[in-house]
């Protein structure tokens, strides 16, 4: 039968007991969903799914808005949805969500973390599917150097995911709706390190130019190396991040693989 019970998550520590030097030696992200193009082998389409592979568990995050195009696309790039440990989910809306169910017919034995604030029809159809499930509200640990911001927001609330690197955390942003400064200030605050990279989901396509400076600025002051900007980051916040980072920006789509290593 499978389970019906919530897991209790692991509080996350607010500082950690490691050094960066122990964190995995390398981490690879790969865009599996997004509405950029990068490989003209993938299907593009409105949303965000990203695999991280180097961790102790390798983890899908967000399964973008249908199964088909995320499995289609998992299959021209020669994963495995079996060889997924983790599935994180940044939200509730369907361009994030919408490849879960389809996604858990190829694997259920994984554990989901879904935010706290999800309507009990994700969650019921969730543990129904087989899946271990693990309800988000404050931050966790997912598995050793990974973690979950705990929800953040108001009116529509998110988690992200923080990895920490040889090379300082990589924060994962699905739609970035509590603003992404705000995340990476929380990863920041969390863990005490410096943040690599951030890349995701942005969520500023429809702010004006001078807004978007002042966030590259701000990512700037607080030490951000390098970013990654995609799905609803917009054609301006991608175009002004390019021109404050240059070589330090990568123009992130569905297809496009980031290796951090020591």
């Amino acid at each position: 039968m499978p389970p019906t019970s919530t897991v209790a998550p692991t509080p996350i520590r607010p500082v950690p007991t490691v050094t960066p030097t122990e964190a995995p030696a390398s981490v690879t992200i790969t865009i599996l969903y997004d509405n950029n193009e990068h490989d003209e082998r993938l299907t593009t389409a409105w949303g965000f799914s990203c695999l991280v592979e180097g961790p102790e568990k390798t983890i899908l995050f967000d399964t973008g808005g249908d199964s088909a195009t995320l499995l289609s696309n998992m299959r021209t790039l020669g994963i495995d949805p079996r060889d997924v440990d983790v599935v994180v989910i940044s939200h509730v809306h369907g361009d994030h969500v919408g490849g879960l169910a389809g996604f858990l017919e190829e694997n259920h034995a994984v554990t989901v973390y879904l935010p706290q604030s999800l309507p009990d029809s994700i969650k019921g159809a969730t543990r129904r599917a087989g899946a271990e499930v693990v309800e988000v509200h404050d931050p966790v640990e997912i598995c050793e150097h990974v973690y979950s911001t705990g929800e953040l927001g108001d009116w529509i609330k998110e988690q992200s995911l923080v990895i920490e690197t040889a090379r300082g955390l990589v924060v994962i942003t699905g739609c970035a709706h509590p603003g992404v400064v705000n995340i990476v200030r929380r990863a920041k605050e969390l863990t005490g390190e410096g943040v690599y990279l951030v890349l995701g989901g942005f969520h500023l396509g429809g702010t004006g130019a001078a807004e978007i400076a002042t966030i590259v600025e701000d990512f700037q002051q607080l030490g951000v190396q390098k970013v990654a900007p995609c799905h609803c980051s917009g054609d301006v916040a991608r175009r002004l991040f390019e021109e404050a980072y240059r070589e330090n920006f990568t123009p992130a789509g569905v297809g496009c693989r980031l290796e951090v290593r020591d």
